[in-house]
Order: C-alpha cells, then structure tokens, then sequence
C-alpha cells in the first residue's frame, strides 16, 4: 500500500561527476534496482517511495534532469505523475503504465513524457526462451515476429517458423481430448447420440427391410423420444433386445450431453471446445500467471503463432476477462498443481513459463513442471537479484530471469535521455538495442546479488 510521506532506506550514490541527479518514485524492487541502475550509470539517483507532494516539490527544487515514475499500479503512478506535473510542467518524466489506453492519453496531454510497462519491457525477454532455446528474445518488425539469436557477442535476426498449422489435426484433438469436464460430457454425449442414431438405422434397413428414408425417420423420432419405429414390435426378438438396448444407452448419452451443455451455457467459461480458446494439447507454451507480464506474454507468443495457454489463480481477475475478450484460454488453478499440470499435456509443450508476481510460487511451478515432464523447458521469472541467484546456482531449474533488473537497465537509460528501443540478455548481461542495431552493455549484471 502507498503511503505518502514514506521514503526508502536506499542509500544514493556520489555527486554523479556533476551531473544532476535522476528522482526515481515508486516503492518495491523495481523503483530499487532502477535507482541501482542509475548510480552505476555514475548518476545520482533520488528515491522516494510514496511521497506527499511537499517533498515531490522539495525534491523537484534541489535540481533534478528528469524524474521517473515506476511502480505496478497504473492509478499510484498517475496519482505521482499529477503531483510532479503540479509542480513542474517541464520536467522530464517516465511512466511506466501498462494500460494502453491510459498510456496514450498520458502522452498526448502531457509533453515531455515518455511511456512505458515493465510488460512491455521483458516479454520479448521472456517470449525469445519460449520459442526456442537458441532466441534470447523476440523483435516485432513491421508487424512480423523476429527471434534474435546469439552469435558470438553479438545478435542476429532469425525467422521465427510457426508450427505449419494442422487443421484437420488440430479438430481432431480438440474432439478427442478436450480440456474441462464439461466439454468431454457434451462431446461424448453428441457423438454417443450420433453412433446410436447411426446404428438403429443401418440395422433396420438391413433387420427390418426398410428403405433407408424411412429407417432414418423412425431412428430419429426413437432417438428424440416422439414415437417408437412401429415395425421393431414386428421384428425379431433379439432385434427388439438389441434396439431396447440402444435406447437406453441413448437415454445415457442424451444425459450427458444435456449436462455439458447445461454446465457451457450457465458457467463462466474461460475455454472453448474448438477454435483459438481451446486448451492446445501439442506445440504450446505455458503461461502460468496472468499478470501484467503473462498477458503481455501470452500476445507475444500468439503474434509469434505459438499456441499458448494461461493458468491463473483468480477466475475473476481483471486480465482473465480481457484474456477472454482477446480469445486467449484461461484454466483457473495453481500451476504449482501436479495434477493441473498433468492436465495440459506438458510432454507436448514447448515450454512452461513461470511469470506470477511471487518469486517462491514461480519457483514451486519449476519444479512441478519438471516433475510432471522432466524435459520440458522452463523459463522463470524473478524480480529479485538474490532469488535469481540462488535459483540459477541451486536449484537449476530452468532459465531464469530477473525481469526488474532487465527492466532497470531500459529504465535508467530512458531516464538519461538515451533512446534504446529495447533490452536483451545476452548470457547474464542486459544490453540496451538501440534502432542502428547497435548494441551496450548494461552496468548492471542481469544475475549478480542484489547487494542489499
């Protein structure tokens, strides 16, 4: 919670070599490794956690070349943003918004500020090890997906090949092997219903001599319980057995289909049984957390055409919906469940990725996700230096990424007046990608402790 008046023990680093210092708002790890960021940059930064708007002026008055504004919450931010533009309309400021919307309003009201997301920041981060092992991140150019690849030091621009999609395949699966219990009782009963109507045709053509119009009305209006076949009473006996038989099977079938169909129509349903919000079953990535980053995520990698599926704790959480309205398939649980996991066909997966807002839940994902399928690849996400530490050296559990630290390095240079377009790992180095292509190194190692 934010509470103004509140400021954080970070100590601030030297003069910065005459340069005049950055003030850097926003409590949590994000606001602290930017203000790190900066100070290996050789700039002073000021931090502020939650101030009142007294200290914002009194900070704004001691001289600083820019501020930046970066926090979770697009509401706390805008809330700082209005004190800082209260006090001074000229100065410099950062965001970080992850509504676009609210971002594109900010930005055309208010000049001399820039936009951004921690979202937007590391999900080419994230997507690049999703897509392939050998991406260290994914470029969107001209509306295409481009995976970038390391080759000695440096970064080359790959095509990303979309798994060719399998149509006939892919409705095949989507029949046989559907996701959520509700799909498998309506699936299985129309097909039940179907084999049923099927059969008591073919038989009483052949058992019963009757042209195949007639056999085909009389199964039909046994099937839907108006009126029995009146010339079964004049078959065989074992014909009248047999045919008793398959009405009460079709009895069964037509109970479960009515109770999947029931259970679709009057639940919140976050999958479908066919099309883009089907549960995929082979060449998928996924995403467990649907927060800001997974969202983001989860668009990435379709944009890249990679199937992709989303588990989130909260059915009722403000990006479900939206994940709804944008045809992304939502299954609500724990992705540290074995059994869940089981559900989502990990052998077939491409990749798991663990990017929740909670360090240790996306460490308990990891080694669900190994222990269901011990070759999946997972790609983890942490935002704090020292757990990345320890997760990589360990645990070993998959790649790791230290998302706020990723982010620091775009952030701070950003707050410099530079003008990067992006940040990729290259091994445990973030590098600042700027339009020419060019490449720099961050002060900061992406992995190393926190040192604090």
């Amino acid at each position: 919670m934010c509470v103004p008046g509140k400021k954080a023990d970070l100590p601030v680093a030297g003069d910065g070599g005459g340069r005049r210092p950055v003030l850097v708002i926003g409590e949590g790890d994000l606001g602290d490794e930017t203000s790190r960021a900066l100070e290996a940059a050789g700039v002073r930064a000021l931090r502020l956690d939650c101030p009142s708007e007294e200290e914002v002026r009194e900070a704004l008055e001691s001289g600083v070349q820019s501020v930046a504004i970066v926090a979770r919450a697009d509401p706390i931010v805008l809330r700082m943003a209005l004190m800082v533009r209260a006090v001074s309309e000229d100065t410099p400021l950062l965001l970080t918004i992850f509504d676009p919307t609210m971002a594109e309003e900010v930005t055309r009201e208010w000049p001399n500020t820039q936009v951004t997301s921690l979202a937007d920041i590391v999900a080419p981060s994230l997507a690049g090890p999703c897509v392939g092992e050998d991406f260290t991140a994914v470029t969107v150019e001209d509306g295409h997906p481009v995976g970038l690849v390391e080759r000695d030091g440096d970064l080359q621009e790959q095509p990303i090949a979309s798994p060719k999609p399998h149509l006939v395949q892919a409705l095949v699966r989507d029949l046989i092997s559907p996701y959520d219990k509700s799909a498998k009782l309506l699936l299985l009963g129309a097909l039940g219903l179907v084999a049923v109507f099927a059969i008591e045709t073919i038989t009483a053509v052949f058992v019963l001599d009757e042209k195949l119009v007639d056999a085909t009305y009389g199964s039909a209006k046994t099937l839907v319980t108006v009126d029995p076949n009146p010339k079964v009473s004049k078959g065989p006996d074992w014909y009248k057995y047999f045919t008793s038989a398959t009405m009460i099977v079709a009895l069964v079938f037509a109970a479960g289909f009515t109770a999947g169909l029931v259970n679709r129509v009057i639940d919140r349903r976050l999958t479908g049984i066919l099309g883009r919000r089907a549960v995929p079953r082979r060449d998928h990535v996924v995403v467990v957390g649907l927060g800001q980053v997974g969202l983001r995520l989860c668009l990435l990698l379709r944009a890249c055409g990679i199937p992709v599926v989303a588990v989130d704790r909260d059915g009722e959480g403000e990006n479900v919906g939206l994940a709804k309205e944008l045809g992304l398939p939502v299954v609500v649980g724990r992705g540290a469940d074995q059994s869940l996991m089981r559900q989502l066909s990990l052998p077939n997966a491409t990749a798991v990725a663990a990017v929740t807002a909670d360090d240790l839940e996306n460490i308990s994902v990891a080694m669900t996700a190994r222990a269901v399928h011990r070759g999946v690849r997972v790609v983890l996400r942490v935002g704090d230096g020292q757990v990345a530490n320890e997760t990589r050296s360990l645990l070993g559990l998959g790649l790791v990424r230290d998302v706020h630290r990723i982010a620091a390095a775009l952030l701070a240079a950003m707050a410099l007046g530079d003008e990067p377009e992006s940040v990729v790992c290259l091994g445990d180095d973030a590098h600042l990608r700027f339009p020419d292509g060019r490449l720099e190194r961050a002060a900061l190692n992406t992995l190393e402790g926190s040192g604090g």
